[in-house]
């Protein structure tokens, strides 16, 4: 048998099926092999995604932190109701009182005082926002300052606006009047004065006067 030749045909067949078989290994072999630029390539999307994906959840959480911090809670002061003491504090036709947490003059009005820097004819308590409309400087109350041979004027000292007892603009370059802020007295005579309601400043600013009782006389 060792010497036993081999036709052509037969080598041919056994050739052709060498071949086949070869076809068919090869196609066992996946078509869409993942090369290393493919790895890189995912790589990148995913570094892409996280940095993103981290970025959106720093930003929300700065954005609840910050609507957390602004939510008010207690709010006290300026733009709320601020306690003003009580009514037998105020004697009638004194200097008015400041309140520098809710930014406000409060006086116990006399309607007797009729000098031109007095109350214009107002019976009880008024608040004045000190800021003036002008430009918004901080109005105080200047009990020796004279105007026109009358001594006792809310004065701006930035642009020299002139206002009454009441608030009323009587000099200077302010639009209106000083603002009033509104008034509530308990059954106590405990006032409280709410500097989120404010009323633009005018003519009938003595008007606004809240009588209460317990207020001397």
């Amino acid at each position: 048998m060792a010497n036993e030749t081999v036709s052509p045909t037969d080598a041919w067949k056994q050739a052709l099926a060498t071949r086949k078989t070869q076809v068919a290994d090869a196609a066992a072999v996946p078509a869409a092999a993942v090369t290393p630029l493919d790895q890189d390539v995912s790589r990148r999307n995913f570094i892409r995604a996280s940095f993103w994906g981290g970025l959106g959840v720093t930003l929300l959480g700065s954005v609840g932190l910050l609507l957390d911090y602004l939510y008010p809670r207690n709010v006290k002061g300026f733009g709320a109701p601020v306690p003003a003491g009580n009514v037998k504090d105020f004697v009638k036709g004194a200097e008015p009182k400041a309140f520098s947490e809710g930014q406000f003059w409060l006086a116990n009005l006399d309607p007797a005082e009729t000098r031109a820097g007095g109350s214009g004819g107002a019976a009880g308590l008024l608040a004045l926002w000190r800021k003036c409309p002008h430009l918004g400087c901080t109005v105080p109350w200047r009990q020796s300052f004279d105007y026109e041979g009358d001594k006792g004027w809310y004065r701006c000292p930035c642009h020299g606006s002139t206002y009454t007892k009441a608030g009323i603009r009587v000099y200077g370059p302010a639009p209106r009047s000083m603002d009033t802020m509104a008034i509530t007295v308990d059954a106590s005579g405990n006032i409280t004065v709410d500097t989120g309601k404010i009323t633009k400043g005018g003519p009938d600013n003595p008007t606004r006067a809240v009588k209460a009782p317990g207020l001397p006389t």
